[in-house]
């Protein structure tokens, strides 16, 4: 379920409770007022040229050729991205070829990755199809 349907579904939760789910209403209102922005999506059937850069969450279907910069970054099963990414949290489902550099990254047992790969913590689920150099960044900084 999308960050946005989330949060709007959380808020009306919270609004139209009875006097006694109050609390939970005001739990809930507190969790969501996290979602600070609205994710970016690039749909199936969009294609991009060029860079994409966002404080929040990007949610990638389509195509993507160039780079993207994101606090947190999903590649769905459908998409193509050709480029660099660099996020906090990325979960590739997808095909990507380029450079990845990530605090958090998941490649999901769909994905198909081929690049350089730069990570702190890494998960990668059986099946998935890799190619590529994988680099630890705490290493890297540990060793300047």
């Amino acid at each position: 379920m999308p960050i946005a349907s989330l949060k709007s579904k959380l808020t009306s939760l919270a609004q139209g409770g009875t006097s006694s789910d109050n609390s939970i209403g005001r739990r809930l209102e507190v969790m969501s007022s996290g979602f600070k922005t609205t994710p970016t999506i690039i749909a199936r059937d969009l294609s991009v040229e060029g860079n994409i850069t966002s404080t929040g969450m990007i949610e990638v279907e389509g195509s993507i050729k160039g780079s993207i910069q994101g606090n947190s970054v999903i590649l769905r099963e459908e998409c193509f991205v050709e480029g660099a990414i660099t996020a906090e949290s990325l979960s590739i489902r997808g095909r990507f070829e380029g450079s990845i550099k990530a605090k958090n990254l998941s490649i999901s047992s769909k994905a198909r990755v081929q690049g350089d790969i730069e990570y702190d913590s890494l998960s990668v689920e059986d099946g998935a199809c890799i190619d590529g150099k994988f680099k630890r960044l705490s290493t890297q900084a540990a060793n300047n």
